[in-house]
């Protein structure tokens, strides 16, 4: 079975939550027109990733306005929308992405590799999350945690496209180029590792990642010594269809990838794993 499927690039301002649903909107609108059954927007794409804000007062429930906006286009569109959120339960804020169906419903995944900063900011993800959807079962991750094997050791054989949404910095000096001392070599990977695992586990992975200009810190001594960088995200999003063909990938502005995708026909339900009870449905 073939699938056009839809990666968003985008850059999110941080903390305009207005701007970057409307700017995500007219970019999905897009990538229906070109006739998308699945589109992919990055993480945390309406708050926009950063390391010194509170993200407590942006944090939203799947019955907040992001959710209830996505989930209404995904019915109207009849257009499966995976989007990377700042979710909430309870007092704890997770690093999410929200899988939003045609039929209403919204599963929510939480990253379960936390770096830097974000361990002191969320709550990590405990379990993989894999979704039947009318194109198979889809299993996903967030940002690092596609360099986990165990990560995709959880989905092999389970699943039959993945999906990964990022906020991937470059590691360089987005005005001279020059890349960090320590962890300029990172960026890159972000352009190799989605067709990696694709040729890895034999399936489609759509790979949908920020770009623009960001400031990275990274710990030198846990967080008391640190380096500030004037960075951007590495962009590079992906559309990668397993071992069928070669991976399409984006520039470093924004763009919208459109590919068609081989999906094996469904054989029968495979066991799926949900995040929590906030998982379910909206």
């Amino acid at each position: 079975m073939k699938v056009v499927v839809a990666s968003v690039q985008m850059s999110a301002r941080l903390l305009a939550v207005e701007e970057n649903l409307e700017r995500a909107d007219h970019l999905l609108r897009e990538a229906h027109l070109g006739g998308a059954r699945l589109a992919v927007l990055p993480e945390m794409f309406n708050t926009g990733y950063g390391f010194l804000p509170d993200y407590a007062p942006y944090a939203e429930t799947l019955e907040g306005r992001t959710l209830t906006h996505l989930r209404r286009r995904s019915q109207l569109w009849g257009m499966t929308i995976a989007a990377g959120i700042v979710e909430r339960e309870g007092r704890h804020l997770y690093d999410s992405i929200a899988l939003c169906q045609p039929d209403g419903s919204v599963q929510v995944y939480r990253k379960r590799h936390l770096v830097f900063w974000e361990r002191f900011r969320f709550r990590p993800g405990r379990s993989p999350l894999i979704v039947p959807t009318r194109f198979g079962n889809l299993g996903l991750a967030i940002c690092a945690d596609m360099i986990y094997r165990r990560v995709w050791d959880d989905y092999r054989r389970r699943i039959d496209l993945a999906i990964v949404a990022a906020a991937w910095p470059d590691f360089a000096n987005r005005h001279t180029g020059r890349r960090h001392w320590l962890m300029g070599h990172v960026g890159p990977m972000s352009a190799e590792i989605p067709a990696k695992v694709a040729d890895d586990l034999g399936i489609p992975v759509v790979f949908a990642n920020q770009c623009g200009p960001t400031h990275t810190t990274i710990p030198l001594l846990g967080m008391l010594i640190a380096e500030h960088l004037p960075d951007r995200f590495a962009g590079q999003s992906s559309i990668c269809d397993g071992r069928e063909s070669a991976p399409i990938r984006a520039g470093t502005d924004e763009e919208i990838l459109l590919s068609a995708v081989r999906i094996p026909e469904p054989q029968g339900v495979k066991s799926c794993h949900f995040m929590s009870r906030s998982g379910h449905a909206a």
